[in-house]
Parts: C-alpha cells; sequence; structure tokens
C-alpha cells in the first residue's frame, strides 16, 4: 500500500479518548450521571479503536529500518500508546458493572487523565516520525538521519 494507513486510524481513538477524559473532568462538577456514562461509552469506542490503529502501526513498525534514529523514536511511540490504552482500558473496566456502564470513581478518572498524559506524549512522538524523520511521507522511511 503507497498511503500508510495508521493515520488514518488514529485520530479517531484520540478523539474519543480526549472527550472521554473531559467528560470524566466535569463528572466531577456535575449532578448529571449522563455524563459519567457518556466518559464510558466514548472509552468503550476509543479502546476498540485503538486496537486497529495499533496493529495498523505494528505493521508500519516494521517497514522502518531497525538502524535508523526513527526506530527509536517508534518504539517509544508504540511503548507511550501502549501504556495510555491500558490506563484507559483500567479505567473503562472499573466503570463496568457486568455489561453496564456505571458513574466513574476518583480513581477511574485518574485513570483517565494519567492516560491521556501517556496519549499526548505518544502523539508527540508520532509527530516527530512524520515531522523530523519523515517516516510514512518519504520513500526511505526514516534513513535520512
Amino acid at each position: 500500500m503507497k498511503h500508510p494507513i495508521h493515520p488514518m486510524l488514529v485520530h479517531f481513538p484520540i478523539a474519543t479518548w480526549f472527550l472521554a477524559t473531559i467528560a470524566d473532568i466535569a463528572s466531577l462538577f456535575t449532578n448529571n450521571e449522563q455524563v459519567g456514562w457518556v466518559a464510558g461509552v466514548l472509552l468503550v469506542i476509543g479502546t476498540i479503536t485503538a486496537l486497529f490503529a495499533m496493529m495498523a502501526g505494528l505493521l508500519e513498525l516494521g517497514k522502518i529500518d531497525a538502524q535508523s534514529p526513527a526506530a527509536k523514536i517508534a518504539n517509544q511511540h508504540m511503548i507511550l500508546i501502549m501504556t495510555s490504552w491500558s490506563f484507559y482500558a483500567v479505567s473503562l473496566f472499573m466503570r463496568l458493572n457486568g455489561t453496564q456502564l456505571e458513574q466513574p470513581g476518583l480513581i477511574a478518572i485518574v485513570l483517565s487523565v494519567i492516560g491521556f498524559a501517556f496519549l499526548c506524549s505518544a502523539g508527540w512522538m508520532g509527530g516527530k516520525l512524520v515531522y523530523e524523520y519523515g517516516v510514512g511521507i518519504q520513500k526511505d522511511l526514516g534513513n535520512h538521519k
């Protein structure tokens, strides 16, 4: 495939996790249980769609020369996003009662915020891969530096 699919898939989980984190924080300041439920639904969507983005990212990782400086950044990016996914997944499971979403507790909200911090760090690394090393946009996939 000429165009990498990973960049096309990452935007949806990023957006849903960001909005879930905002909804989680908002749920601390409102008595409306709908806000916590919306955060949970967004976590479900983000956690599932992130799996597809991560699988596509693994396929793209194989195209980067292992001796390239971009390979180290790609591995850091991968570890950070997997850590983010883990925090969001645990936050999601903490608000599940069977198959029903419940109002998030403080620990679930804190995990969501920590997941967001890792998400931002992973995004920064992903940006470095594209804008500094040309991964996904140049034929040599990060071999030029």
